[in-house]
Order: C-alpha cells, then structure tokens, then sequence
C-alpha cells in the first residue's frame, strides 16, 4: 500500500463545507469527506509550523512539547523506516521553515522538491523601483513586503500560484514514479498560510463588493488596533479564497491518482498544523492561547480498502499518533529507537476503540514571554509564561502557571469560547490542569518546568540552569534579514 501524506499549513477546520460551513467552497475536500474518515477531534501537539512537523515526522511529543528547532541528526524518522521496508520517499514542499537555514526535514527521504519564493524564502534580489501599500502599518515589515514583491510580482495566472505549482509537482512525480513497487510522498503546501492573495476570481466568490485596503499580509495584532470592521472581515474572505484555490489544486492530485490507477492502493491523508484567527478573541493573528479556531486541526483519511469511509470520529488524536498509525496499517513494527509516544489511531478507524486518550495537551515549549519577544504590542499574552491548552470530550482549559490567568469553556455549548466559566466549575479545571502536569511529567520535561506548571513558581524562584537558559529567551526561527526595498 502506497501513502500520501498532503499536509495544509495554517487550514482551519471550520472552513471546509463538510464540517458544517455553510458558506465555503470546498467540493474536493466535501467530496473526499464522503469517501474518508472525519477525524472530528483532531488538536494539536507541538505549535506551531516546525514543531508540529516534528510531532508527525518522529511520532513522539517532545519534551514536553518540541520547541522550533531543527530536525535532529540523530532522529530516527518515519520516512527513514519507510525507507529500510523498501518504499520510496518524496518530499515535496513550499513551506520555507522545512529546508531553510539547515532545518534538515529533506534529509529522511530519498529526495525532495522545493518550490522556491514563498514566504520567507530569499530566492530573488531583483531590483525594482517602487511598490505602494494603501496603508503601510496595516501590513508586515518593509523587507517582508519587498520579499514579497520580488518574488510573485511576475505572476500572471493561476497556476504560477504556490498551492498549484505544489500540486503539480506531486503530480509531475506521481506519473514518473508510478511504476515503483509502493512509495509514501510527504506533500507540504505552504497555503492557506498568509500572505493570502488568491487569483481575483476566488476574491470575487466572497467579497465581490468590496472597495477597501487589501489587508492581503496583516501584521499581528489586536483587531481594534488597526483594522475596520470591513478590513477585517475581508482578510478572512481573503483566506477563504485561498482555500478554494487549494481545493481546487487538491482535486488534480486525487484525479492524478485515478488517471495512474494507484488510487485502489493508495492511502491518502490530508491534514493541517493549526489555524488562524480572523478577529475572534480579538485577534488578528495565530499568536497567543491555542483556542479552538488554532488547536482544532484537519483529519481525512481516505483508506484504499475503505476501512471506516464515510465515518465522523470523534475520538481525540494528535500529530504525534500519525507515524505509529501508518506502521501499525502497514504492519511494521516501530523501532526501539524512535521512542515513539503517540498512539494508532487505526482502532479508531476500524471500530474496534472509540477512544484511544481522554486528553489532549497543545502548545508552545512553554517559554518566558518578554517585551522582546513581543516585538509587537499585538501577541496577546501577558508578560509571563506562554500558555498550555488541555482539551477533553466536552472542556477546554487554558491553562497557566498563574493559577490567577487560567479560562475553562464548555464545548459544547460555547464552541466560540466566548464564557470562561471556570468560576463555576473549579474541579473540572483543577482535573484538566493535573493532566496538564501528568503530560509533563510523563514526556519527561525539564524539573524546572514541572515545578513551574505544578507549584506556579514566579520569575524570581525560577532556577538558572541550563534548560531554562536555552528556552527562556527562545524566538523561533532565526530570520535572516531580506533584501529592504522600496515599499511603502
């Protein structure tokens, strides 16, 4: 059985028509729902883009939580025990983060593809005389925005988008690689990630009338800081035509599959690393606490033999489950060395389990939150420490350090997380936060950060070690500073 993993960053779940949105256009991905289990209750592990990429490649939830740094040399991947049980593995991909600067996730596979330009890929240095912006502060930096410019200011149709050329490379090396015995193609689209600028015609689907700024790549920050009513909702238009623009290219894949005749052998997965927010809480940003519109992630898996076809499952899963689930339905045993921590999920889709974890814990490698790190009055956190979301059937808990900071919601009657009800109900927040300090524990984080999350140490208890030192002032992922150009 051959494996397709088809990776969307930053794609919500709640804006695919079949999981209950009424107003977008996804008939690939509605259609696909039909033939696939709907993993209803897929969060996050590891956030964000990189970390998550962790979670799925190694199968393992870090320590705690894998922080944004590069794929590990020593790291035993799947791909790689892919590779010793005779598949072919391909990589092909637009996300910047994966290759650039020496983050190393092209190493595991046979080979790899990048399309080249997105984002903070520096791939031009051409010169140009001028570029306006209607509203320069509403948007990323200057050397993004001239990045920007640089690289897609040649494009002319819609196929010389990122998520079409993406798409055709996986099916350019689905034709030439069909022959091969059985294969596991890892394809990493970029989209529906900002900046989000869809050809027009995809505009036009959703905000036909609108005559304001173009808000295409906003800065992060607090709606009622820069943004109309208008401006705003237009963004999130402008995501949704990004997303329909990537059905579409999606559906090519899936035809490319039938043409070629694999799809009776083929198990094909589409997925997403989180969300983004689009004014709800406030926020104009994936910054901040994980509420639903970031941790609630897509899940479809369409099994060539059928196995669970059209179910909803609503049992809770994580990126960490994806590598011991493809083992388990290729019948190849994890190796020692990967000390895998998540669970198969192929109970969930066969019926034999309904559950296979009560809980799931999402976010960040805890970290100290300072006004550096804040580059922008905009990230939504309070001085103090990044915050861990722990998510059951019917509770979601943002959780702190500060017992002072924490919000309980219900799910099930407020999906929004609009009435943090945690006054009311002090047990069920006192039992999710103990399965945020059992997960600690158990993936073996560092003492410091028990101690923080079980005993809500402050700053000045805080131990100096190594650890702590490493983390504290972690930013991400170094940005080398692009070529500054006339933007304004």
């Amino acid at each position: 059985m051959n494996v397709i993993l088809i990776m969307n960053d930053t794609l919500r779940y709640d804006y695919i028509g079949a999981n209950g949105n009424t107003w977008m256009h996804t008939p690939v991905l509605d259609r696909f729902a039909e033939e696939s289990a709907v993993f209803d209750r897929c969060y996050v592990g590891s956030f964000a883009t990189i970390p998550c990429r962790h979670d799925l490649i190694k199968g393992r939830f870090g320590a705690p939580l894998n922080p944004w740094v590069p794929l590990e040399w020593e790291a035993l991947t799947l791909p790689e025990v892919l590779r010793e049980n005779g598949y072919v593995t391909m990589l092909i991909n637009d996300t910047p983060h994966l290759i650039n600067y020496g983050y190393g996730f092209d190493r595991p596979f046979h080979a790899w593809e990048m399309i080249r330009g997105n984002e903070v890929d520096r791939i031009r240095t051409d010169w140009f005389k001028e570029y306006r912006l209607s509203d320069a502060s509403k948007f990323k930096h200057n050397s993004q925005m001239s990045l920007y410019h640089r690289q897609t200011k040649d494009i002319t149709k819609e196929d010389e988008y990122f998520a079409p050329r993406v798409m055709s490379a996986a099916c350019e090396w689905l034709e030439r690689n069909a022959g091969h015995e059985k294969f596991f193609l890892w394809v990493d689209s970029f989209d529906p990630h900002e900046p989000w600028d869809p050809p027009q015609h995809y505009v036009d689907l959703y905000d036909p009338e609108y005559d304001g700024i173009e808000v295409f790549w906003p800065q992060y920050n607090l709606t009622e800081n820069f943004l109309t009513e208008e401006e705003q909702a237009h963004i999130g238009k402008l995501y949704a035509g990004e997303v329909t623009m990537m059905d579409r290219w999606i559906g090519r894949v899936f035809d490319t599959l039938e043409r070629l005749h694999l799809a009776h052998n083929t198990l094909v997965v589409v997925t997403s690393d989180h969300g983004h927010y689009f004014g709800e809480h406030g926020l104009q940003s994936k910054t901040g606490p994980l509420y639903e519109e970031i941790s609630h992630q897509v899940l479809q898996v369409r099994h060539p033999d059928g196995i669970g076809r059209g179910k909803r499952i609503g049992g809770i899963v994580k990126p960490p489950d994806f590598a011991p689930t493809i083992l388990d339905m290729l019948g190849i045993d994890a190796p020692a060395e990967m000390e895998i921590q998540g669970t198969s999920w192929l109970p969930l889709l066969t019926g034999e389990k309904r559950s296979i974890r009560s809980t799931a814990i999402s976010g960040n490698f805890p970290v100290k939150v300072t006004g550096d790190m804040r580059r922008q009055p905009s990230m939504h956190l309070p001085s103090g420490w990044s915050t861990l979301t722990a998510t059951n059937r019917d509770w979601a808990l943002i959780d702190h350090p500060d017992p002072a900071r924490r919000e309980l919601y219900h799910l099930p009657s407020d999906i929004g997380q609009a009435n943090n009800v945690i006054a009311d109900n002090p047990e069920m927040a006192d039992r999710l936060h103990r399965e945020v300090t059992r997960f600690l524990r158990r993936n073996k984080a560092p003492r410091w950060m028990q101690r923080l999350y079980a005993e809500g140490l402050d700053e000045m208890e805080m131990p100096e070690h190594s650890d702590f030192i490493k983390y504290k002032n972690m930013r991400g992922m170094p940005h080398a500073t692009p070529l500054d150009g006339n933007v304004f």
